[in-house]
């Protein structure tokens, strides 16, 4: 069994912050683990990669597990954007015996689009519509387990939640 946790949410909730501050919380505790963005590990640009972007992903993932799994790592902490439930099989299939938890982070829209547009001062209405899309997409849409809200709170309590409802830390 392979605990996976796996933090997702609209454009600029926080999944990276999120996921960066869980992982030191990791290391902290001493708990062996690896930890991947899939945004990441599918950058790469090709005519080939275009219609089967999502299944590319989670071939880069189950490529990379093994060399974490063989140093160590004995769970896995990932972000990522989940638009359905049924995505979530795709990590169970890139990592054998995976159990995934999925946290999904929350912000009111006004939040994240001030958030986007400091990160990235000349954001694009791309970005700032894909925020908008994801927001309304999880309205009706529910893929995680677990619900934290990323507003007006620190960090760290954040990631620390996140872990908490995993099981992870006590």
């Amino acid at each position: 069994m392979i605990p996976t946790l796996f933090v997702t949410g609209p454009i600029g909730v926080g999944k990276t912050a999120v996921l960066r501050e869980a992982d030191v919380l990791l290391v902290e505790a001493g708990v062996c683990h690896a930890t991947v963005e899939l945004e990441e590990i599918a950058r790469c640009w090709t005519e080939a990669t275009k219609p089967a972007r999502v299944s590319f992903v989670y071939k880069n993932l189950a490529s990379l597990w093994p060399n974490f799994a063989a140093v160590g790592a004995t769970r896995l902490l990932i972000s990522g954007l989940v638009e359905r439930r049924s995505e979530v099989q795709r990590v169970s299939e890139a990592v054998p015996d995976a159990v995934v938890t999925v946290v999904r982070l929350k912000a009111p829209l006004g939040v994240l689009e001030q958030r986007i547009r400091v990160r990235e001062p000349a954001a694009s209405e791309g970005e700032l519509d894909g925020a908008r899309w994801w927001t309304q997409h999880y309205q009706r849409e529910h893929p995680e387990d677990y619900l934290v809200e990323s507003d007006q709170r620190p960090l760290r309590d954040i990631a620390g939640e996140v872990l908490r409802l995993a099981g992870w830390l006590p």
